[in-house]
């Protein structure tokens, strides 16, 4: 009789949860899924905005390299050397040696090749790329490239600027 009151006793105080600690318990564990699911989706937010700043500050380079290319090509061909680059805002493609004028077109990328044109391209980006030029003298011109976009009803832009010479 003795262990049998000893077993009951021991059954007793070693009870499982009570419905309190069970609820806690699931507060806790959902509380921390949610707090990871935030986190991940943050996280893949904060990797597209990156993505998008590289790809808009490479577009942004891009432009400046497209006039200083269009500058060296008028050198090579005995022109002056800012020959078709007067003071405005230009769209340009990678491979122009001319510059037609804004019209805030978006770029489209050419999937297979990895380039960005206004007219060769399937797929349409999000992002506009704007060349400004002023001519300041005979022997300098800035030239600022301005890249802008938008993502999720928010607007982005990148601005790269650079003063070209006539040093020759």
């Amino acid at each position: 009789m003795k262990f049998f009151r000893k077993k009951f006793r021991q059954n007793k105080v070693e009870g499982g949860f009570t419905l309190i600690e069970t609820i806690v318990a699931t507060g806790v564990i959902v509380t921390a899924l949610v707090s990871s699911l935030a986190l991940i989706n943050s996280s893949l937010v904060l990797a597209s905005n990156f993505q998008d700043r590289l790809t808009a500050s490479n577009l942004a380079t891009e432009g400046i390299e497209v006039i200083r290319n269009i500058r060296d090509n008028n050198w090579l061909q005995n022109l002056s050397w800012n020959n078709g680059l007067l003071s405005g805002d230009y769209n340009v493609a990678y491979n122009a040696f001319s510059l037609t004028p804004f019209n805030d077109t978006p770029l489209r990328l050419n999937s297979s090749n990895g380039v960005y044109d206004y007219s060769a391209g399937s797929d349409q980006t999000i992002f506009k790329r704007r060349l400004s030029i002023a001519n300041l003298s005979g022997y300098e011109m800035k030239v600022v490239s301005t890249v802008s976009w938008q993502r999720r009803s928010q607007s982005y832009s990148i601005a790269v600027e650079d003063h070209l010479f006539n040093w020759r």
